[in-house]
C-alpha cells in the first residue's frame, strides 16, 4: 500500500511537529514529541489505493458514510462525487476548498505535506485530506493507476 517507508531523520521529524502544530490535528505533534508515535516517510504508487484512504470526514452535512458496510468515514474517492450529488447540503466551503486545491494542482502550486497514521489495521489521512481528494479528482480521468506520492506516516511506539 505504501512503499519505500524510510523512518524521518531528527530534522524531517522536528519540521513535521512544528507544522502539525499549527493544525486540526496537532494532537499528532505532541504524540511524536513526546516519543509515544514515530514518524516514517513513504510513497503511495497507486491512485486507486490513495482513493480507498479513509479521510477524517465522518460526516458532510447530514451524509455520512456507508454505515452497512461498517464505515465510520468517507474514502477520498467518495468525497467530490458525494458533494455533486448532493449540491442542497451545507458543506463548509468543503468542495469549494477542493476545486481551490485542484486549480493549484494543475499550475504545480501545491506542497503535498500528507500525514497518515497508521493504526496497524489501516491507514488513515490525519492531515491533507483537501490535498489527496484533488489529486485523485486531477489523476483520475488519466488511464493510469501508477502514481508517486509521497507521504508522512505517523505509527505508534507503544
Amino acid at each position: 500500500m505504501i512503499h519505500d517507508i524510510k523512518e524521518c531523520i531528527p530534522e524531517e521529524v522536528q519540521s513535521q511537529i512544528t507544522y502539525l502544530a499549527q493544525t486540526p490535528v496537532r494532537g499528532i505533534a505532541s504524540l511524536l514529541q513526546s516519543g509515544q508515535c514515530r514518524l516514517n516517510k513513504g510513497v503511495i504508487r497507486s491512485l486507486n489505493i490513495l482513493g480507498e484512504l479513509k479521510t477524517e470526514f465522518g460526516q458532510i452535512g447530514p451524509l455520512v458514510p456507508n454505515t452497512e458496510k461498517g464505515e465510520k468515514k468517507f474514502r477520498v474517492l467518495e468525497i467530490v462525487p458525494i458533494l455533486k450529488a448532493n449540491p442542497q447540503v451545507e458543506d463548509n466551503g468543503l468542495l469549494v476548498a477542493i476545486k481551490k486545491f485542484m486549480a493549484k494542482d494543475k499550475r504545480r502550486e501545491v506542497s503535498y505535506n500528507v500525514t497518515i497514521f497508521d493504526t496497524g489495521s489501516e491507514y488513515i489521512i490525519k492531515d491533507g485530506d483537501k490535498r489527496s481528494i484533488s489529486f485523485y479528482e486531477n489523476n483520475k480521468t488519466f488511464n493510469s493507476d501508477i502514481i508517486d506520492y509521497p507521504v508522512f506516516v505517523v505509527s505508534s511506539c507503544i
